[in-house]
């Protein structure tokens, strides 16, 4: 005997219908493996009513449906999280230039985009975006923070707006990407990143020069100078360098209880050991390094140690090297030896340097 329907079981609206469909067919691609991790976010957006108003930040997190055409591929974390870290120092250099207009930031930051996403894989440029658009949620829509802020750019505001910008800037190199991208760039899995150097041996040249004061037995002196060095160095972390080298410097000193106007050159051999800290474009130094001393009137060599201290800001990556400037201060301090008695210096002046990854 046949299924009787009522018709009052047959009271079923149209947009009752369709919202039954399109969370089975959800379900139906979840349960095959079609969505990515980040699809979740738009499957949740698909079960709101259509009526309800999008934010701003939300509306960059639905837009993830736009790369599942897009082979799934295997995971590739290095990848997403060295190429968020590439956007990240992107959108700030430009930020520090001047981000004004949104749509006019966007359209300057494009080729450095393009840069270091096309070299990325699928799946790392996936991971990357789900993870810049989880950030900008968390940290929250930039209006609605600005709002709640006082209508002032605080630090919580300009953190979100950083975020938004980074989660667009992906999204809208993803979508460009296969007609943008220079055939001859192959994507590579575990893909580093280029304005970085995190897990990557680099040799990097430093100069600069400082103001020098000296005081030995009990008078003090001036002078100046200069001096370079070259360091191997080491990406242990993305936070964190390690470098090792050798230097050399020099500089010009009055000579101290002379009745005339007197110089003395003094000549510092070193081997600098520095621990570079970063953060984002910035990063300090501290640096611990076994120091020589003669002088071009006296050849006999004073040891000593120092401990110095810098800050620094790098710019993107241009001609295959990454400058930077900065500041950076010193102590020294050199054991007395017959003819030289002992020496203490400080040091303070003007640092550039670049990075070069062979």
């Amino acid at each position: 005997m046949g299924t009787v329907i009522r018709p009052e079981h047959a009271r079923i609206t149209l947009a009752q219908g369709r919202a039954f469909a399109k969370r089975w067919m959800i379900r139906t691609l979840l349960s095959i493996g079609v969505l990515t991790s980040s699809g979740a976010v738009f499957a949740a957006d698909a079960e709101q009513p259509a009526e309800q108003p999008t934010a701003p930040s939300t509306a960059v997190a639905s837009s993830t449906a736009t790369t599942l055409h897009e082979p799934e591929g295997k995971l590739d974390a290095v990848g997403a999280s060295s190429l968020l870290l590439d956007m990240d120092r992107i959108v700030a250099a430009q930020e520090r230039a001047g981000w004004f207009a949104e749509r006019q930031g966007q359209e300057r930051i494009q080729g450095n985009v393009f840069e270091t996403l096309c070299r990325a894989t699928p799946a790392a440029r996936r991971g990357a975006l789900s993870l810049a658009q989880s950030r900008a949620q968390q940290l929250g829509d930039p209006r609605t923070v600005f709002e709640r802020e006082g209508q002032q750019l605080t630090s919580d505001v300009r953190a979100a707006l950083r975020a938004e910008r980074v989660a667009l800037a992906l999204k809208l190199g993803i979508e460009a990407a296969t007609n943008d991208c220079p055939f001859w760039v192959k994507p590579r899995d575990g893909y580093l990143g280029i304005h970085t150097d995190r897990y990557r041996l680099t040799l990097n040249g430093e100069s600069g020069g400082s103001v020098q004061l000296r005081r030995s037995e009990g008078r003090w002196t001036f002078g100046g100078g200069g001096g370079g060095r070259l360091l191997l160095g080491y990406g242990v972390a993305t936070s964190l360098t390690v470098l090792a080298g050798i230097e050399f410097g020099g500089g010009a000193m009055l000579k101290p209880g002379e009745g005339e106007t007197r110089f003395v050159v003094n000549y510092f051999p070193a081997l600098p050991f520095v621990i570079r800290f970063r953060d984002l474009d910035w990063h300090y130094d501290v640096e611990l390094t076994p120091v020589a001393l003669f002088q071009s009137d006296n050849t006999r060599i004073s040891y000593g140690g120092r401990f110095g201290l810098a800050i620094g800001t790098s710019a993107l990556l241009t001609q295959g090297l990454i400058p930077w400037g900065g500041l950076a201060v010193a102590y020294e301090h050199y054991f007395g030896i017959d003819g030289r008695p002992a020496a203490h210096f400080i040091r303070g002046g003007l640092r550039i340097g670049v990075s070069w990854d062979p």
